[in-house]
């Protein structure tokens, strides 16, 4: 197993348990108190390398609208609003390199919005193998996240991790940790709903979280904990056969410590208790 930091709810909710609760349209119940939080790392200095990546990379707002790959919902568009009136000031006076980072971006939306209209994506290319200073600069903003959600700032751990994938959409400890935060915000924003678009809006973060999750399982097919939690959402989303397809692939992982072990035997229990063992 990593023997990277990971952010994990101390009791996620298990899936038999999560399958009750949307049987019995009650509230998730609240998260349990997290791992003592590690000492976030500096901000990295904006190196031209790590700038260079960015703009491969098209933009962190821009990317992270790519990532979702679900439905485009006015919590996104708010923060693009907020990005471009951010930029609208910044920029009355640019370096013609910033023009041309911004017309990159501006052509790269444009593309987006057709490619939503027509209901497909195009193929994307093979991103450019990232150098040492980005792995570095990545790495460093999946514990910048890390630290941010153990002290419950879901939000700032959001952005941390999503700018991380905005860099690396194949790093494993943003993908998970990522997924782990979305899950956590749909399960706070439901506490707390009272209007229909809150809950619209809570099915986009756990849409996002199953995203994140999926991805992680492609390429590595035997990440426990991606299992464990994609599980729960196919039960809070009351797919019986979904969560008891993801507790057998646990069952039949090889543990590698007792952390695995412990996993193991709480997916045996689950898949008991859904009687599907």
């Amino acid at each position: 197993m990593s023997d990277e930091k990971d952010l994990r709810p101390a009791e996620a909710e298990p899936a038999a348990e999560a399958q009750r609760a949307a049987e019995a349209e009650s509230q998730p119940a609240a998260e349990a108190e997290a791992e003592p939080a590690a000492e976030p790392a500096a901000e990295p200095a904006a190196e031209p390398a790590a700038e260079a990546e960015r703009e491969e990379a098209g933009g962190t707002r821009a990317a992270v609208l790519d990532l979702a790959r679900g439905e485009v919902n006015d919590e996104d568009l708010e923060a693009l609003e907020h990005a471009i009136d951010s930029i609208d000031f910044a920029t009355r006076k640019a370096t013609p390199e910033v023009l041309e980072r911004l017309r990159a971006l501006s052509a790269r939306l444009s593309k987006l919005v057709e490619e939503i209209a027509r209901g497909e994506r195009a193929p994307r290319p093979e991103p450019a193998p990232l150098s040492e200073e980005a792995r570095q600069i990545v790495q460093r903003l999946v514990d910048q996240g890390v630290a941010a959600g153990e002290k419950g700032n879901l939000h700032e751990a959001r952005q941390y991790l999503e700018e991380a994938l905005a860099l690396n959409p194949d790093d494993e400890g943003a993908l998970y940790n990522l997924g782990v935060v979305y899950g956590l915000l749909a399960h706070h924003n439901i506490a707390k709903a009272e209007f229909y678009d809150d809950y619209v809006r809570d099915e986009v973060f756990v849409e996002k979280a199953k995203i994140c999750y999926d991805h992680l399982l492609e390429l590595r097919p035997d990440h426990l904990q991606a299992l464990n939690n994609l599980a729960t959402l196919c039960a809070l989303r009351d797919d019986r056969e979904g969560a008891a397809a993801l507790l057998r692939r646990v069952l039949e992982a090889e543990p590698q410590d007792d952390a695995d072990r412990a996993l193991i035997e709480g997916a045996r229990r689950q898949l008991e208790e859904l009687g599907a063992a």
